[in-house]
């Protein structure tokens, strides 16, 4: 039995999501991994204590969660799962790519390795989610946020880091799906919203947006 296999899907959303947290900001938190899992940070204390226990993350109070060798391997393995289901639902089933985020985080515990391998071979090998996350999530980040654009530059969507429904709905309805070109013509008085051109259109976007959409520059 591999060590995924003998962990609970409860442990392995745990390490899934403090990886993708680390991706995202520079320290991991007990608030921030409360709110991503969308449970009390009491609850997220008591676990965290559990994993460090285990050797599956370090973490010291009033200090960031990082996760152990063996803790990301676990994670990594998880993320590779929930992109290949996504892959599935979207590209074979014909799910809306905003509905694919939750069911995929249901079943990503329960598929086997010989699944896990016929899955991806079946798929083509492919190299991200429908929303642009990597499959096999262990390189550095090439890509920039947004937010950190100026005016002149120039790219292509590369992922979408928020995943909810509502957000992935905004994005696809105003055009910024993975892959999509942009530019960015300024940005609005007082450090107002950045103003990206997508296509034919020109949008204003918030900080908030911003911060969870990742560009590939030329």
């Amino acid at each position: 039995m591999n060590t995924e296999s003998a962990l609970s899907a409860h442990i392995e959303e745990y390490l899934e999501w403090i990886y993708r947290l680390s991706k995202e900001q520079d320290e991991v938190t007990t608030t921030e991994l409360a709110r991503s899992l969308k449970i009390s940070p009491a609850s997220v204390t008591g676990m965290l204590r559990r994993l460090a226990e285990r050797g599956l993350i370090h973490h010291e109070k009033y200090h960031g969660i990082t996760l152990s060798d063996e803790g990301r391997r676990v994670a990594i393995a998880t993320i590779r799962r929930h992109g290949l289901l996504e892959r599935l639902l979207v590209d074979v089933i014909g799910v809306p790519w905003h509905q694919v985020d939750e069911e995929a985080g249901r079943l990503e515990h329960y598929i086997t390795p010989e699944f896990e391998r016929r899955l991806m071979q079946f798929l083509g090998h492919p190299k991200t989610c429908p929303h642009g996350q990597p499959i096999d999530w262990n390189e550095p980040e090439t890509n920039v946020r947004l937010g950190a654009l100026q005016a002149g530059d120039a790219g292509a969507v590369a992922r979408i880091a928020d995943e909810t429904p509502d957000f992935l709905q905004y994005v696809a309805g105003v055009g910024m799906i993975p892959g999509a070109r942009l530019s960015v013509t300024g940005r609005g008085p007082f450090n107002g919203p950045l103003m990206v051109r997508v296509g034919d259109q020109d949008l204003a976007l918030g900080d908030e947006v911003c911060s969870k959409i990742w560009v590939q520059l030329d």
